[in-house]
């Protein structure tokens, strides 16, 4: 295996080292050639032993959270099919539902104070895109009063960490500075 091959080449290297100190003895310099030929043929050979277990490990191209397992172990995948699906950190977002009647006051970078059952106080939003349409309320609004309304959608991105929030939560948000 690759970690093996690594163990193997990190010996020949200290091993490749031991016969050079030994080497540096005086009246000596074709050992010295010899042995210094060898721990540059070991260094070669623990670079490509490293560039072999490099190639075994799997790295997500950047920082998150696994948000779903798509493949279990035993199941067969080909070289292209996912096996798990990524949340980058920073890609949660809210979509927020706006009401005619407020959406003058809602602009990109407007600062929302965001609710939810089992957040702490005090998180925050800000308004990362409004959409220049109207349409009908989604049904799964879960306001009454709002259902036969236009709205706007808006989406939002938390400041700082995300913490709490999970993909698809409900949450309430106000203006923040408005409290509406």
């Amino acid at each position: 295996t690759a970690s093996a091959s690594l163990e193997t080449a990190n010996a020949q290297v200290g091993q490749a080292e031991a016969n050079l100190a030994v080497g540096n003895l005086p009246a000596r310099p074709e050992t010295i050639k010899a042995a210094d030929n060898q721990v540059k043929q070991a260094q070669s050979a623990l670079r490509q032993a490293e560039w072999r277990l490099s190639k075994r490990v799997l790295m997500a191209p950047s920082p998150g959270r696994v948000n779903d397992v798509i493949r279990n172990p035993g199941d067969t995948a080909g070289p292209t099919a996912p096996v798990i699906s990524m949340l980058p950190d920073g890609a949660v977002k809210l979509s927020v539902y706006v009401p005619e009647s407020a959406f003058s006051s809602v602009k990109v970078g407007t600062a929302l104070s965001v609710h939810c059952d089992g957040c702490g106080a005090g998180l925050k939003a800000r308004v990362s895109y409004v959409s220049p349409d109207p349409e009908f309320t989604p049904p799964v609004i879960y306001s009454l009063e709002n259902r036969q309304k236009l709205v706007y959608l808006v989406e939002a991105r938390p400041e700082g960490d995300a913490g709490p929030l999970q993909p698809g939560q409900i949450v309430d948000v106000d203006l923040a500075d408005m409290g509406q």
